[in-house]
């Protein structure tokens, strides 16, 4: 595709108007309508030198002379050297006549003297108003202002057109229409603009809505833990003892996992967390982390680029996730493969149905009849979702040919 830039429609539009200007010129100087020269005295001196020469026949001459007094609609009187007259045409024209110019350039009328080459005298007397060669000038630049004008318009309003829909589309979104977008028209600066706030409005718009559901499923998914730990300290008041003090501890570690969880998906989704910062040695990672669980690792040491907290996270809910919906002996098993690391945390459970293995990245995602005790997937996959593509990876379900569910993470090798 190729790309018509805005400074080369300019520059193309400033090209043309000289083209037009010139052509303009060109013309009307064909036509005689720019000879800023006096045509009289630059030209006929020349013109009558060559007609009136002293070895022609006075009949010649005085042909020569009415031709001349034709055009010109002017009387003439032609003098030789000895002030005798050679020939005339209209109006007599004394040998001493004085020019009127200036006097009659500002009148429309003009009397010429002039002498030729062989010495004799011209004396021109114009009936009709000359022309004043100014206002040829301001005619010219008259047809060029105006031709100018009618090519830039199209131009200058094509152009200010689609930046007043991509102002007015602007003004609409900032109002709260997130929905808005703007049409692209064209292949220059204006439809990149354009492109972009499209492409800007789709990101603030998902990232609105996601920060809206995540808010809305948080805030349902903390009233569980907070009514238990509401009735479990009311029950301590009452009546204490080590096991309403451990439900309270927990409850306390649910809210607190649960809003640590919230605040890492929120610096994900707004880009503040940086993902690749420092070589990670994986198989010992993921031993630390499954030595809680006592989950069997295994595996070929390989490196990746990361950061080490969060690629903590992205284990520990996988092994989390096992312990809660599925059963041991949890196992986890490390490979290298061209240039990909794949992790693989598999579980001996029931694993889960086709029409679930997308959803349930999707943050607090809860199967449909499952009751509310019974807990759904929270936020931990959908993290770790988010984690593995910040750090350029991927995460998938797959189907364990002995049953079982289990999880695979792809990072890029370091």
């Amino acid at each position: 595709m190729i790309r018509r830039s805005l400074f080369l429609q300019i520059y193309a539009l400033i090209i043309a108007s000289l083209a037009i200007a010139a052509v303009i010129l060109v013309t009307l100087t064909g036509m005689g309508r720019f000879d800023q020269r006096d045509p009289l005295r630059a030209q006929l001196g020349q013109v009558m030198g060559l007609l009136l020469s002293p070895e022609d026949q006075p009949e010649n001459v005085q042909r020569a002379v009415r031709r001349v007094a034709r055009v010109f609609h002017a009387d003439i009187s032609v003098y030789d050297a000895t002030g005798r007259l050679v020939a005339s045409s209209g109006e007599h024209l004394p040998y001493n006549t004085v020019p009127t110019e200036p006097e009659g350039f500002r009148s429309g009328t003009r009397t010429y003297v002039l002498n030729t080459d062989h010495n004799m005298r011209v004396i021109m007397h114009l009936r009709s108003p000359f022309r004043n060669p100014r206002r040829n000038i301001a005619f010219i630049i008259v047809v060029i202002a105006a031709a100018v004008g009618a090519a830039a318009y199209p131009v200058a309003r094509y152009l200010t057109r689609r930046l007043t829909n991509l102002r007015d589309g602007m003004e609409i979104w900032s109002r709260g229409a997130l929905s808005t977008r703007v049409a692209v028209e064209g292949r220059d600066e204006i439809a990149e603009a354009a492109k972009t706030f499209n492409m800007a409005a789709d990101r603030i718009e998902q990232l609105i809505t996601a920060q809206k559901s995540l808010l809305a499923n948080a805030s349902h998914e903390l009233r569980s833990p907070l009514a238990r730990l509401r009735m479990a300290t009311e029950m301590y008041e009452e009546a204490p003892s080590d096991t309403l003090k451990d439900e309270i501890l927990k409850n306390l570690a649910e809210l607190d996992e649960l809003v640590e969880e919230i605040l890492i998906m929120s610096r994900l989704e707004s880009k503040q967390d940086e993902a690749a910062h420092e070589p990670l040695e994986l198989v010992s990672l993921v031993a630390e982390e499954g030595a809680h669980f006592n989950a069997d690792i295994s595996g070929e040491p390989v490196i990746i680029r990361g950061n080490a907290k969060l690629v903590r996270r992205l284990v520990r809910n996988l092994f989390q996730n096992a312990a809660r919906h599925g059963r041991p002996p949890f196992e986890a098993h490390i490979s290298l493969r061209a240039n990909t690391v794949s992790l693989i945390i598999r579980d001996h459970g029931d694993g889960i149905s086709e029409a679930e293995r997308e959803r349930i990245f999707e943050p607090f995602y809860r199967p449909a009849g499952r009751a509310e005790s019974s807990g759904g997937w929270g936020i931990g996959l959908a993290l770790v979702r988010q984690i593995a593509k910040a750090h350029g990876g991927t995460v998938r379900y797959q189907d364990q040919q002995d049953g079982g569910a289990g999880f695979v993470v792809e990072f890029p090798v370091a």
